[in-house]
Formats: structure tokens, C-alpha cells, sequence
């Protein structure tokens, strides 16, 4: 092995230590009790090596939670934007996806979703990171746009544009999960029941 690859799979290793401290504490004390000092320990290297890879602790969290966040919720939701879908099945396991991953599973994800708009963190993030996560999200929510933007082509669905009608879906999926987060442990057991409402009020069938 040459000096040159070494050197990168050493770099590579490092930079995989640190996002795995950096999950175990976030985890264990959220980010606001999380310290870049605490990650660097746990990761063996020093605070000014964290820093080579690193800008800021909202970098870190931003940019493990999209390939530990972002990049895990989509490949969950690969079965549900298969073409020839219905409609009513992709919004469904759009919704059990999001409940099975975000609320029963890896909820530092949801933290992800939720904590990126803050303050403390959008302040301090790159521009760069900032970007990719709404480009990741975009993507997301124009997958859904453009199956109920065919679906009303085809008269399948009326109502709101496909955007609009992903929005919607989005934001009732992150407020359940406030309410879940916030203690009320039985709002996970309404998402189903809004998506029907949801659906039900673009189903033509019950215009």
C-alpha cells in the first residue's frame, strides 16, 4: 500500500471514529448537552483534529445525520415511489415508514428534522450543509408531488397540486412527532387516521 492511500484510509478511519462518538453522544445527551470535547475523547483524537474534519458541532451533527439520517430514510422509502403504485399505498408507506423509522426506531433522525431549523445550529451551519439538507428534503417531497400530480392528471385525485398536497403531508408527520416527542406517546397511533383523512378528502369518489 502506498503512502498516498494509507494516509487516506487512515483520514477515512478518523473521520468514521469521530461521527460514531459523535451519534453515541448526541444520543446519550442531545445536542445542546453534547460537547465537541466529549466527542474527541470518546473518539481518541485531538480537539484540533476534530476540527480538520469538522467546522462546528451543528456541522457534525448536520452532516452524520445526513448520511446516518437522510440517506437511511430514503433508501426506507425506495419500495414506496416504485412506479405503478397507487396513490393511496404510496401516501400510506410514506406515513408508516416515517412512523417505523422516525418514531419507533432511529429517532435521532427525527431529531435531525427537527433541530436543523434552530437557531443555535442553522446559525453556525455551513451554507453548504444547509443546502443539502433542503435539497434532500426537496427530493423527498417532489417524489411524493409527482405521484399526486399524475394521479390528478389521470382524474385518480382531486384537490391541491401535488406540492401543496406534500407539504401537507409532511407537516402532519413532523407535528405528530412533536406530540410524540412531547409525551403524548398515543399520537403516533393517529398517523394512519390522518392520512385517510388526507386521502380520503382527495379521493373524487367522496367530492
Amino acid at each position: 500500500m502506498g503512502t498516498v492511500e494509507r494516509r487516506a484510509r487512515e483520514k477515512d478511519a478518523k473521520r468514521r471514529a469521530i461521527v460514531r462518538a459523535a451519534i453515541k453522544c448526541f444520543a446519550k445527551k442531545g445536542y445542546d448537552g453534547t460537547t465537541l470535547d466529549e466527542v474527541g475523547a470518546l473518539a481518541e483524537v485531538a480537539k484540533g483534529t476534530l476540527y480538520l474534519y469538522f467546522k462546528s458541532k451543528a456541522d457534525l451533527f448536520a452532516a452524520l445525520l445526513l448520511e446516518h439520517g437522510f440517506d437511511v430514510f430514503t433508501r426506507a422509502l425506495e419500495g414506496t415511489f416504485r412506479a405503478g403504485r397507487t396513490p393511496s399505498s404510496t401516501l400510506f408507506d410514506f406515513s408508516r415508514s416515517f412512523r417505523e423509522l422516525c418514531l419507533e426506531g432511529r429517532s435521532e433522525i427525527f431529531d435531525f428534522f427537527l433541530q436543523l431549523d434552530r437557531g443555535d445550529i442553522s446559525r453556525d451551519l455551513s451554507p453548504e450543509l444547509r443546502a443539502e439538507a433542503r435539497r434532500r428534503l426537496e427530493d423527498v417531497l417532489a417524489r411524493i408531488a409527482s405521484v399526486v400530480d399524475e394521479a390528478r392528471t389521470k382524474n385518480d385525485l382531486v384537490g391541491p397540486e401535488g406540492r401543496r398536497v406534500a407539504l401537507i403531508l409532511w407537516a402532519f408527520c413532523v407535528g405528530i412527532a412533536h406530540l410524540v416527542k412531547g409525551g403524548y406517546s398515543e399520537a403516533a397511533g393517529v398517523l394512519n387516521d390522518g392520512v385517510s383523512i388526507l386521502y380520503n378528502g382527495l379521493s373524487p369518489a367522496r367530492k
